[in-house]
């Protein structure tokens, strides 16, 4: 039974993966004037970090998609998209088509006219599959990444996204070290790919944060379906020099049911491997229960979670906070999305839970700049 229960998690982190990746993909617009709440001044400390959320909708529809941009603009300052690879458009001789182009445009007036930070995430590995190349066309599938024609084809994709997205944060490569776990093999040859993709984009767009990104419990080794190890922050000395913030998912409710539980330097010790600035690019803590029993999570201790995070965010070096889902039932059409969507910060009829009072008080406190440390001017609501 318990390893049918360990079997069930891993599924759900998977499917966590997934979905996010999934719907945010979508990039197919229509022109709807941005919903924008009214202001209220800013009181409190000043905060060193922006907030914001995943651009996961409640349904298929391009409402539904922009309302989740209105959402990130009201109750946050940036907006995670996460895509996988375009290789048939950038593969192609003539790339890339009209029709991308129009959709990345699109995407960017969304953006601009909601004063968004765009965090953009381009995972090169199946969250299914982390030995394999994500949605890679049929005639060049097995093609290794550091092959000319696959490593030149994601240098443009990559060039392409930032001088027309202009994103605060170019995320090449999630929750790499999971990958690692999988096939060393493929995430040597990543990390070969990404220093000299890196070093290109310096020159290209030098103002650019790029980083990749390591997902943290299994950095931990306290991933309980997966084969316990010692922490790999060796792993993270790989991209030494290369990576401009310390980019970290985590999901701890996956595989601990008490926030108590959690130690008081469960984030804090990163500071002990890396005097990187910390970008939390996707959090997320359950708040109900779900089948089989694998989780007891209650919207106290959701509550608890993120008042924990946001604590030790403020002691860090803490840049980005990002939270993966904004409301239940965002994961709409899913198989077993009922494992992970009570991960929001509003229940499925948009009421909020617990948490969501600790989230829109650390809203209100004026914000330092993303990355430069200047002081900002907006102001966020109540």
């Amino acid at each position: 039974m318990k390893k049918f229960k360990w079997v069930i998690l891993s599924k759900a982190l998977v499917l966590l993966l997934v979905a996010i990746c999934l719907t945010a993909c979508k990039s197919n617009l229509i022109e709807v004037a941005p919903v924008v709440l009214e202001k209220s001044p800013a009181r409190g400390e000043l905060r060193n970090f922006s907030m914001g959320f995943s651009a996961i909708p409640k349904n298929n529809s391009d409402q539904a998609y922009l309302r989740s941009y209105d959402f990130a603009a009201n109750y946050g300052e940036a907006l995670l998209i996460r895509s996988a690879p375009f290789w048939h458009e950038f593969l192609s001789e003539n790339a890339p088509s009209a029709e991308y182009t129009e959709r990345i445009l699109a995407q960017k007036h969304a953006l601009k006219s909601r004063d968004l930070n765009l965090i953009y995430v381009l995972d090169v590995f199946d969250p299914l599959d982390r030995a394999v190349l994500f949605d890679m066309p049929s005639e060049h599938y097995g093609l290794p990444l550091t092959s000319k024609k696959i490593k030149e084809a994601l240098t443009r994709e990559v060039i392409f996204i930032i001088n027309n997205l202009h994103p605060e944060i170019f995320v090449l490569g999630n929750e790499i070290n999971m990958t690692f776990e999988q096939d060393a093999d493929s995430y040597f040859q990543f990390v070969e790919v990404y220093k000299e993709i890196y070093d290109i984009i310096k020159g290209v767009s030098p103002h650019t944060k790029m980083i990749t990104s390591f997902q943290y419990e299994e950095l931990l080794g306290n991933i309980p379906w997966r084969t316990g190890h010692v922490p790999r922050w060796e792993l993270v000395d790989d991209f030494s020099g290369r990576n401009d913030l310390l980019g970290i998912t985590t999901y701890p409710s996956f595989a601990i049911d008490f926030v108590r539980k959690l130690e008081s330097d469960y984030y804090l010790q990163m500071r002990e491997h890396s005097d990187l600035p910390i970008a939390f690019i996707s959090a997320a803590y359950s708040s109900g229960k779900s089948r089989e029993g694998y989780n007891i999570s209650t919207p106290i201790e959701q509550r608890r979670y993120l008042s924990k995070l946001l604590t030790d965010a403020d002691v860090l070096n803490t840049k980005l906070i990002i939270w993966a889902i904004v409301e239940d039932g965002s994961l709409y059409n899913y198989p077993n999305s009922d494992l992970i969507r009570t991960m929001g910060l509003l229940d499925a009829q948009g009421i909020p839970k617990a948490a969501w009072s600790v989230w829109v008080e650390e809203l209100a406190r004026p914000k330092l700049n993303l990355m430069s440390g200047v002081d900002d001017v907006k102001r966020h609501p109540d």
